[in-house]
């Protein structure tokens, strides 16, 4: 991706909710125009922002409502004590809220979204995903795949769980078994290293003990 298509997507999600300045948005505006990429991408965090508004009921907002809201937010003239009435929003103005609430919300989401991809394409990867790891049905560890150039995949093992593991393999959807010849795991019951395949082909992992027996098992969906 090219530094115009890197500065345009930093702005993406805030041209999807409306609230680009009028700069940036010139800017991105262009580089939309002649981008294809750029644009399906702010299709997408469109798609997201149409469907907030839909949650907000659509009512007329009543006549004298900015009036009645003022005069229970401002503060009665010169009283002895202060009081500050209670304010009652009507029906719209609470949709409102909720609409601006679950907005924030998913701002936070796009940004987390913005942020993982932008690491996945200075890293030259595809994806980053994270599987348990079991052991006869209880939760034994973590598995983490990333698929880049290269694939590499980390074990890690929970305390309790790693007496005798001593070797790992993958097995491939179509029934392949690769075996890990760096697999040692380390004072942390960590360990990590290249895969010769896309994690999109795996089926499972194995950490697999010493002199046979059940191994820790996590599958890769």
């Amino acid at each position: 991706m090219d530094a115009p298509c890197g500065e345009t997507r930093d702005v993406l999600a805030e041209l999807a909710l409306g609230v680009a300045d009028g700069e940036e948005r010139g800017r991105a505006l262009k580089h939309l125009a002649g981008c294809p990429d750029c644009r399906a991408e702010l299709e997408k965090l469109s798609d997201v922002a149409d469907e907030l508004s839909l949650l907000a009921p659509h009512r007329e907002v009543p006549v004298g409502f900015e009036s009645r809201v003022l005069s229970r937010v401002l503060p009665p003239p010169a009283p002895r004590r202060r009081r500050w009435p209670r304010l009652v929003l009507a029906p719209a103005a609470a949709a409102l809220a909720a609409v601006g609430i679950t907005l924030a919300i998913v701002w936070n989401d796009l940004q987390a979204a913005h942020h993982y991809d932008a690491v996945l394409q200075q890293a030259n990867g595809k994806e980053f995903e994270a599987y348990p790891l079991y052991d006869n049905g209880t939760q034994a560890g973590t598995v983490f795949s990333y698929a880049g150039f290269p694939s590499w995949v980390q074990v890690d093992v929970d305390p309790g769980h790693r007496a005798g593991r001593t070797s790992a393999e993958l097995v491939t959807d179509d029934g392949t078994q690769i075996p890990l010849g760096w697999f040692r795991l380390d004072a942390r019951g960590a360990s990590g290293g290249s895969i010769p395949v896309d994690p999109a082909r795996v089926s499972v992992l194995r950490v697999l003990p010493a002199g046979g027996g059940a191994p820790l098992v996590a599958h890769f969906q």
